[in-house]
């Protein structure tokens, strides 16, 4: 079976990590991969490599990025002569913009469609007239194409309340997220021996509100002594950076690393996001046994929902009390049996039983493989 991916651009994030995941867990089962992005601005991390070491063949798409522009239009002409060329089985498309133009196209071609929401800007991010079409443009590019949410929350959020895609055209299937392996780095001498370390792992964005991050690691360090390691890049870090040191906030900043060198050294990971999907750096945390805290929006909700996590409302105050509970309890009871279900050794056959029944265009939309 022949997947193409579509995805705007292999950012350093959760869906590029994602693609690479399910790449990597399907290639043996016989699934070939090959994905079509466009190119990361200067300055931005681009994981097209980890993408192809997982076993993807990777092109980039002439004009095709996260800005909208007129190489919108160039990125659509090219992507059907490449698709009608390529003619998969499955077009699998990411994100906003490139679900839009995948789901037009694979439609036009006739081609089955799988589009996957790592997350959704349909609330909470846009004033709400534009919110409404976006959500509108959303059920249009729907059609009867396959539809599909990393956990059953966002799938009844999308499914039933924003009415996209046809109700028997869903799914729900978390990523598959391979364990982590603590790993030592120069970088660790920055920090101070025996103290915690309460971490954020993620981009710099708005929609990870690393200033409420600060508002909570400041109330917490008011209160126990610890210190803060944010690693991740992005357009916020140099406005957080001089704000932690106008409040003399004890924080290490060791920009994009990997996850293991983060989580080797994290005794707590806070997460402020005021939205998510399924965040891969808080299962891997969990397989270590490091306690997550986080507000419960979007995928998270479920996760705390298994108790999986340590929930707290997104307020500095609720998300300090949390993590000092935290640094005394430990990580939360569900977290090591919702690691475990999400190892790729539980998830890759489901995964190629979803790009089967896209690839047939069976109506049969279960939610599978979620933990109770």
């Amino acid at each position: 079976m022949r997947i193409v991916h579509l995805i705007a651009r292999l950012n350093a994030g959760g869906p590029a990590r994602v693609i690479a995941a399910v790449v990597r867990a399907t290639v043996p089962h016989g699934i070939e991969h090959r994905v079509l992005c466009g190119a990361c601005p200067a300055g931005e991390p681009d994981d097209a490599g980890l993408v192809a070491a997982a076993g993807a063949v990777v092109e980039r798409v002439p004009g095709l990025g996260r800005t909208p522009g007129l190489g919108d239009l160039r990125a659509l002409g090219w992507i059907y002569a490449r698709l009608n060329v390529l003619r998969p089985d499955v077009v699998h498309t990411h994100t906003a913009k490139a679900g839009l133009l995948g789901r037009t196209i694979a439609g036009w071609l006739g081609i089955p469609c799988l589009h996957t929401y790592h997350g959704h800007v349909l609330t909470g991010y846009f004033p709400p007239l534009a919110s409404a079409a976006i959500a509108g443009i959303e059920r249009l590019a729907a059609g009867r194409h396959r539809h599909h949410a990393l956990t059953p929350g966002q799938v009844r959020e999308l499914r039933d309340d924003f009415r996209i895609g046809m109700p028997d055209r869903w799914s729900c299937l978390p990523p598959p997220v391979e364990p982590v392996t603590p790993s030592a780095a120069a970088w660790h001498a920055a920090l101070a021996p025996g103290l915690p370390v309460v971490g954020f792992l993620g981009r710099l964005v708005p929609v990870k509100d690393p200033f409420l991050w600060l508002d909570a690691f400041a109330a917490l360090a008011a209160q126990i002594p610890v210190q803060g390691l944010v690693c991740g890049e992005g357009p916020l870090r140099a406005p957080a950076e001089r704000l932690a040191r106008e409040r003399g906030l004890r924080v290490h900043w060791a920009g994009q690393v990997p996850a293991g060198e983060a989580l080797a050294v994290t005794t707590i990971l806070l997460m402020t996001s005021r939205n998510e999907g399924l965040p891969i750096a808080a299962v891997e945390a969990m397989g270590l046994g490091i306690p997550v805290v986080a507000p419960p929006v979007g995928g998270l909700a479920d996760l705390a929902a298994v108790g999986a996590i340590h929930p707290a409302i997104r307020d500095a105050p609720a998300l300090a009390a949390a993590c000092r509970r935290a640094v005394q309890t430990g990580v939360a009871p569900g977290a090591a049996a919702l690691a475990a279900a999400l190892s790729p050794q539980a998830l890759a056959a489901a995964w190629a039983e979803l790009y089967a029944a896209t690839a047939e265009r069976s109506a049969a939309g279960d939610i599978v493989q979620w933990p109770r």
